[in-house]
């Protein structure tokens, strides 16, 4: 008997962290933080029986289904045992609600951040600077989860939602007050050592020369200054990329988003001890992942970082 199959598998690699228990019980744990969310999303189609129906069926996606028969819906479809199939969602996944959060934030945070520290920096001592160190104050000092709920409280009187599923995921306010707070929440840190590294460059001998040769300030800051101060930064980006992939705990309980970062304190209260396991994991590689495409980046932008020792003992 020959086996006929109706697609070539591509599972080279697989990564299994196990299913997860009691909550989406049973499921594989990958499944759950990277497959589609909401109700089933059905659309005209052509199985291998020859049936056109709408259906939310994920045809590449069907593996062998060990049953001795189909059951009479499976043998409407199906002409084999390839019928355990995925159903397409209406809603995003967790991993894709949280990177879209996450980065938009990123974006709010380091177009307010960048230019405001260097503008402090540039300004030191003036009304600029120390409006902006205020605001560092305040939000170093302001726990977390007090921001976040003073934030949702004027989004609300705005006319936005307090919780994600209000509008749902395709609907654009269901964004706009987490994006915007998790943004705010990441420029105090921004702010403060964009400035701080600034200002250490300000003192360096190479300004001095550049002052010297009569450069202008604002040639000197644009040139030099701003090109060495941006390395350090630079090397947080990546980390600050890949690690929305984890979410905004805090954020995302606040706000019932359905990402991964509300997974985790859900999966304590529920006990799930498989899925607490995993997310430590994912979020563990990410982490260490992310430091080092930063440190690479950073070689990328200033050839005279070394990441290898050379001889004579120089780096």
């Amino acid at each position: 008997m020959t086996a006929v199959f109706p697609f070539i598998h591509q599972n080279i690699i697989q990564l299994n962290l196990g299913t997860s228990y009691p909550a989406y019980s049973y499921t594989p744990i990958t499944q759950v933080i990277s497959s589609s969310q909401g109700t089933e999303d059905t659309r005209e189609q052509t199985f291998p029986t020859g049936q056109t129906v709408d259906s939310a069926i994920i045809q590449h996606s069907c593996e062998y289904k060990y049953t001795s028969s189909l059951d009479r819906l499976d043998q409407n479809k199906f002409t084999d045992n390839y019928a355990e199939c995925l159903t397409q969602k209406s809603d995003p996944s967790m991993i894709q609600d949280s990177m879209t959060i996450g980065i938009l934030a990123l974006m709010i945070g380091y177009a307010i951040a960048i230019p405001a520290g260097m503008g402090m920096a540039r300004h030191k001592g003036k009304l600029g600077d120390h409006i902006g160190t205020i605001w560092i104050n305040f939000m170093i000092a302001v726990p977390s989860l007090a921001f976040i709920f003073f934030g949702r409280q004027i989004f609300y009187l705005l006319g936005l939602p307090q919780s994600f599923p209000t509008f749902g995921a395709h609907d654009i306010r269901s964004y706009i007050p987490a994006v915007v707070i998790l943004g705010l929440m990441n420029t105090a840190s921004l702010m403060l050592w964009t400035r701080r590294y600034m200002i250490d460059q300000e003192s360096a001998d190479y300004v001095k020369f550049a002052k010297a040769k009569g450069l202008s300030e604002k040639e000197i800051f644009r040139k030099h200054i701003l090109r060495n101060a941006i390395i350090p930064i630079v090397h947080g980006i990546p980390a600050n990329i890949i690690l929305t992939i984890t979410g905004a705990v805090l954020t995302e309980t606040v706000f019932a988003i359905p990402g991964t970062g509300k997974l985790l304190p859900d999966a304590i209260n529920d006990h799930n001890n498989q899925m607490i396991v995993a997310l430590t994991m994912i979020f563990t590689a990410l982490s260490i992942i992310s430091v080092l495409i930063g440190d690479l980046l950073m070689t990328a932008i200033d050839p005279r970082i070394q990441l290898e020792e050379k001889e004579g003992g120089a780096h």
